[in-house]
């Protein structure tokens, strides 16, 4: 068998092992982006810890090592950190936030039993995150430029009122 007939007959070996190892590039590149925050968008990102800005991490991990006593929020370096907790009795605590305009925000979701969510409609976009139980959910955006009321609600079918499961955010 002569060269050219054996690269035909081990062609399709060689395409097969070429595009795996083009697959295997590609996936490694995605996980590494996504591991890193440098392949989610900072508005409408991934509910992980990698995707908000960097000060936004510091914030969290500030907020975290030294909680509030007798809040649920605090001001990091100029970020809002909210505590916030979904559970299928109380819905939303807390249920209301207060911010500054333009005022950049993270709020940390937990949902101890249920898959739950969190849809907040503001001028410059809509932010829809899913919350699984047991799990640390990030929520990441900027305050709007002009003062107003903004609610949010539970997206997801998650427990007995749950359409009732609300909060606002005012922003003055």
């Amino acid at each position: 068998m002569t060269f050219p007939e054996k690269l035909k007959h081990h062609a399709e070996l060689a395409w097969f092992i070429v595009m795996l190892i083009l697959v295997a590039i590609f996936v490694g590149w995605n996980i590494y982006g996504v591991t890193h925050g440098t392949s989610t968008t900072y508005r409408y990102g991934l509910p992980l810890f990698s995707g908000m800005p960097k000060n936004a991490q510091t914030a969290v991990i500030y907020f975290d090592s030294h909680p509030p006593a007798n809040s649920s929020w605090e001001v990091v370096n100029g970020i809002l950190v909210v505590n916030m907790t979904i559970t299928q009795l109380k819905g939303f605590t807390p249920n209301i936030i207060i911010a500054n305009t333009s005022q950049p925000v993270v709020i940390i979701l937990h949902s101890p039993d249920v898959i739950t969510g969190f849809f907040m409609r503001l001028p410059d976009g809509v932010i829809n995150i899913n919350a699984p139980p047991g799990y640390d959910n990030y929520v990441y955006f900027v305050t709007p430029s002009q003062p107003g009321n903004y609610t949010w609600r539970d997206p997801e079918y998650s427990a007995y009122n749950f359409s009732y499961f609300t909060g606002i955010l005012e922003v003055k």
